[in-house]
């Protein structure tokens, strides 16, 4: 699972779920490779050996910006300059801005069909080009992970009594 410890318990096991259904239904899920350099900025030990593991599945392809990446890149960047801004209105940095095309261009070359991704730049471009995007907060949770949780508090008053 690629999660840090910042994820909630429902979006890792909404995680889970979702890599379990691909592997179930035999999907394939793409990770551009400027996500992967994204994500091990952050990583320690364990979150980098959670991704060699992760990586080793035969659903995961980690894919690198390649020809026809650029080629896709190249369509997005000429969109926006046809609009005659290159950044598309966009405010933030160009760099984060070029990183984000080119996470949607790989997917785009790859055939994907949805991303998933807490930027909204990147979501934003993938709905730009017709891919589906979501965030991870808005993938299915388990039943299992809906199980009512029981919310031990003691009232006042109870405590008084004992």
């Amino acid at each position: 699972m690629l999660a840090s410890d910042k994820v909630s318990d429902d979006d890792k096991a909404r995680i889970d779920n979702f890599l379990s259904n691909a592997e179930k239904s035999k999907a394939r899920i793409v990770i551009p490779m400027p996500a992967v350099a994204e994500y091990l900025v952050g990583a320690d030990t364990a979150a980098i050996e959670s991704f060699n593991k992760l990586e080793r599945k035969t659903y995961i392809f980690v894919a690198p910006f390649d020809r026809a990446a650029a080629f896709e890149c190249a369509l997005l960047d000429r969109a926006a300059l046809g609009g005659g801004n290159k950044k598309d209105e966009v405010v933030e940095p160009w760099q984060k801005i070029k990183i984000d095309r080119q996470i949607i261009a790989i997917g785009k070359a790859q055939g994907v069909t949805l991303v998933i991704s807490s930027d909204d730049g990147v979501r934003k471009n993938a709905l730009r080009v017709g891919i589906s995007a979501t965030t991870v907060s808005e993938l299915e949770l388990p039943a299992s992970a809906k199980q009512a949780r029981l919310n031990l508090v003691v009232a006042e008053s109870a405590k008084a009594s004992n």
